[in-house]
């Protein structure tokens, strides 16, 4: 009888210490596990890379200005697998927490997006975790014909140690107001991840504006955010200046401004050497040419 006992009771036990186990590892599993986006569930130790991809753009790109934002707590960017497949040379800052400023402008060599393509890509390692999300705010995106896209779609991949968890997902927009009060250009981003004349939402195409914002162009003041040049890729050719340089971004406009008005003067230079001339205005111009 004492056997019996025994033997149920050694049983007993170690069907508890399973269980207890199970509990455990389940409690472990659930502490480590991080949730991404409201979507991806990963843990810490592993890898994400979030890839940014735009499509449906009507016209080859000029310049655009971008943040990509996170929670440093929870992740860790990882420097230097900041990508660009389509840019030749992208201006940006990778040592601020949370954080990663970007520009880039160029009127030769334009990338289109026509079709969907890389836009960018990055690196994270899961700390611990929790619920973040990784997202995004364009400040200024210009096309071919210097004024914003209305034609586009922003969608995005991410993947974990490797393999793919979230395709082709709409990427969420940061809505934080200091983001929204202080880098709203003349983009809008609106939460559908399309342009305002091609989303079928036209009726709710709901944008992240800020309500103290006006829709009118906002200029924003220079501000000690990117401090590296990254080499992009374009077409098989690599392109950019070594790190170091120290950039001060002003919003896109006023550098497409400044380029428009060169354009405008050089029009009007060449007009007025087409334009009759006397004499003496010949000279005048001839002697001006000599100077410079």
């Amino acid at each position: 009888m004492k056997q019996i006992v025994f033997k149920i009771t050694s049983v007993c036990f170690a069907l508890a210490l399973t269980v207890l186990s199970a509990v455990t590892a389940f409690a472990d599993d659930s502490a480590e596990a991080l949730k991404i986006n409201g979507e991806a569930n990963v843990k810490a130790g592993d890898t994400v890379n979030y890839t940014l991809y735009l499509s449906d753009a009507t016209e080859p790109i000029v310049g655009f200005e971008l943040r990509l934002f996170y929670n440093s707590d929870l992740l860790e960017y990882q420097k230097g697998s900041l990508k660009f497949e389509k840019f030749d040379v992208v201006i940006y800052n990778e040592e601020i927490p949370g954080k990663i400023p970007m520009n880039c402008s160029s009127l030769t060599n334009l990338p289109s997006f026509e079709k969907k393509a890389a836009f960018l890509s990055a690196d994270f390692k899961v700390l611990k975790g929790g619920a973040t999300d990784i997202t995004y705010f364009v400040t200024e995106l210009y096309g071919e014909n210097m004024t914003y896209l209305k034609n586009y779609k922003f969608t995005y991949n991410l993947s974990v140690n490797g393999e793919a968890v979230i395709s082709d997902g709409v990427p969420p927009v940061n809505k934080d107001d200091d983001t929204l009060n202080s880098n709203q250009g003349d983009f809008i981003n609106y939460l559908d991840g399309m342009g305002e004349n091609n989303t079928p939402n036209k009726d709710n195409h709901e944008a992240a504006l800020s309500k103290n914002s006006p829709l009118s162009p906002y200029y924003q003041e220079s501000v000690v955010e990117v401090t590296k040049v990254v080499p992009g890729e374009s077409d098989g050719k690599k392109g950019g200046i070594s790190g170091g340089l120290l950039f001060l971004i002003i919003a896109v406009p006023v550098v497409i401004a400044a380029v428009v008005a060169a354009v405008v003067i050089v029009n009007k230079k060449s007009k007025s050497a087409d334009a009759p001339k006397d004499e003496n205005v010949d000279s005048v111009a001839d002697t001006s040419q000599a100077d410079e």
